[in-house]
């Protein structure tokens, strides 16, 4: 199969990246272990008055993986570095989703000038008192883990059935990239890595959030009606921010999926 858009060199890596349509720029973000295929939706929506970029971090989706763990300053230096690459210099509307919110919320405090507008959509929210196990700890147990899992074969048996039960039915489009990243062992262990750094990453977000300011700002909470408390904590996060607040009922987390013509739309709100 022919991959989809481009690959381009960023920092010394070749990343994957897809840039669609034309007008006011958008940067989608997706959240741990994100992939371009999970907003195909969106982005076709997106593209008809925007231009769209996207593009898979390190060890997702067709981006060759890395032995790194993320941090925040760095994922948001890389949505810069993805910007110039393709050639888009004017400031733009950066969207995360979930812990992509973080990177997102990231590039907007440490690249002050270049995002016109952000979005979060049902972002995480950092924990008040961070996992106490040593980092060096979390990311070796990680790492067996995710062999483990690929050399026993469970991997193959289980991914495709975790899309499918976070996100639904694929577009038949998209049925083979998610069979190959889903099996692919190097995704395992890049999302077992950004998953055990989760507690760094939240205490560098509160590090960054004394610069600024922050540009309009937009947070989204996906309501599914089975958690007011979630619902309310982004209420407040936004109110943290400075930032508007939408809800989406019903949605589940990954509402870009569920809901992907109320998400476009909310993101098309904020284009300049």
């Amino acid at each position: 199969m022919k991959p989809p858009g481009t690959f381009v060199e960023v920092g010394g890596r070749s990343l994957h990246m897809l840039v669609e349509g034309s007008g006011p720029p958008v940067v989608l973000v997706g959240g741990l272990a994100g992939n371009w295929f999970d907003w195909d939706a969106v982005a076709a929506l997106l593209a008809r008055a925007c231009t769209v970029v996207r593009f898979d971090r390190p060890g997702f989706g067709l981006s060759p993986a890395s032995d790194e763990p993320p941090t925040v300053r760095g994922e948001a230096d890389r949505i810069g570095a993805v910007l110039d690459a393709v050639g888009v210099p004017a400031p733009v509307t950066v969207v995360g989703h979930s812990m992509g919110g973080w990177y997102a919320e990231g590039f907007a405090r440490t690249h002050p000038g270049r995002a016109a507008a952000l979005v979060l959509l049902d972002t995480s929210i950092p924990a008040r008192h961070p996992v106490a196990l040593p980092r060096r700890w979390r990311l070796g147990v990680s790492t067996g883990l995710a062999r483990g899992a690929s050399a026993c074969g469970l991997q193959r048996l289980a991914g495709p059935w975790v899309r499918l039960a976070t996100h639904g039915a694929p577009d038949e489009a998209a049925v083979d990239w998610i069979r190959q990243t889903f099996t692919d062992p190097d995704y395992l262990r890049s999302a077992l890595i950004e998953n055990a750094a989760y507690p760094d990453l939240g205490v560098e977000l509160e590090q960054l959030r004394p610069l600024g300011p922050l540009p309009p700002t937009l947070v989204v909470a996906a309501d599914s009606g089975r958690s007011r408390r979630w619902v309310r904590a982004q209420r407040r996060l936004a109110d943290r921010l400075g930032a508007g607040f939408e809800s989406l009922r019903p949605a589940r987390h990954n509402m870009m999926a569920d809901r992907p013509a109320s998400v476009a739309a909310l993101i098309a709100s904020m284009t300049v």
